[in-house]
């Protein structure tokens, strides 16, 4: 590519189900309601963010379009394109490591769908639809019909179990 050609990737923001299937998330959808998750695809790999009891990344990868267990693929929206290189690209993804530890996660206040707003908006300068993330919203605003269990980030079982994270993209 010519030194004055610039690379367009594509940004994606992929959303999956949190809950499975019937009458009532269809009836929701009509009414504009889902609780859904989400992750930020671009390069062919899908950045996530949950929720754990230490002070480390809770910025995960995982196959595009699969996502983490339990949850549904529903679709993909092409949120813009960045003219970043690869290696500026990973330095956000590194960034966005460090700020969105495991522990810093809040079901209605900083969850994975406020992870992939804030990565789209630093790769493309434009969000994700609101919509997305509208069941935390109204959490946040009837924060009693929200179940205490839900609002609280899982606990790990065994720091065996965490896989290194720290290389996200090849280094250049």
């Amino acid at each position: 590519m010519p030194a004055s050609a610039t690379r367009r990737t594509p940004v994606y923001v992929n959303v999956y189900d949190m809950i499975p299937p019937s009458r009532l998330t269809s009836v929701g959808y009509f009414m504009g309601l889902g609780v859904f998750h989400s992750g930020v695809e671009i390069l062919g790999k899908e950045f996530n963010f949950g929720g754990h009891e230490y002070n480390f990344t809770g910025v995960f990868c995982v196959e595009p379009r699969v996502g983490p267990p339990g949850v549904i693929f529903k679709e993909t929206i092409l949120v813009g394109f960045t003219t970043m290189t690869d290696k500026e690209i990973n330095q956000v993804i590194q960034t966005l490591s460090k700020e969105f530890t495991g522990d810093s996660y809040a079901l209605l206040t900083r969850n994975c769908n406020h992870f992939s707003s804030d990565m789209a908006f630093r790769l493309t300068g434009s969000r994700p639809p609101a919509w997305i993330n509208r069941a935390a919203k109204l959490g946040t605003m009837f924060p009693c019909v929200v179940p205490q269990g839900w609002v609280d980030p899982p606990s790990v079982e065994d720091e065996d179990n965490v896989r290194d994270r720290e290389t996200l993209l090849p280094r250049e």
